[in-house]
């Protein structure tokens, strides 16, 4: 099981306003916050993610994260906040059957490139 997980965005503290809205649909607030550093965390089960500026210049790379939410509509709520709050779209909210049955996520590029997504791999229309 994971406890935390690092995610390089060129300004964490720049970038704290933009995950604080796009998270908080799936449940995650604002833990701790440092001047090259922002920590998130869900209080439900203590999953964490710390937004980090790269040290020494070094250009961000972007990743791929998934967060798991409980409903169809969170993750419809994660997607319009993201957008909202100057994320992109890649991906609508939907059923993904080719990921597998019952896959349902939405994806939101945030302003340095990673591709931030939230599903559930339960849902039922």
């Amino acid at each position: 099981m994971i406890d935390h997980i690092g995610l390089f965005v060129a300004d964490a503290a720049k970038r704290a306003d933009f995950y604080e809205k796009l998270l908080a649909p799936l449940g995650y607030v604002k833990k701790v916050a440092y001047p090259t550093a922002v920590c998130f965390a869900n209080d439900e089960d203590g999953d964490g993610i710390w937004l980090e500026s790269p040290k020494d210049g070094n250009p961000v790379v972007p990743s791929h994260v998934a967060f798991r939410a409980k409903t169809a509509d969170a993750i419809k709520a994660f997607h319009e906040a993201g957008l909202a709050a100057g994320g992109t779209d890649n991906g609508k909210p939907g059923p993904r059957p080719n990921y597998g049955p019952g896959y349902y996520a939405a994806f939101v590029h945030d302003p340095d490139g990673n591709n931030i997504e939230a599903m559930l791999n339960d849902y039922q229309a």
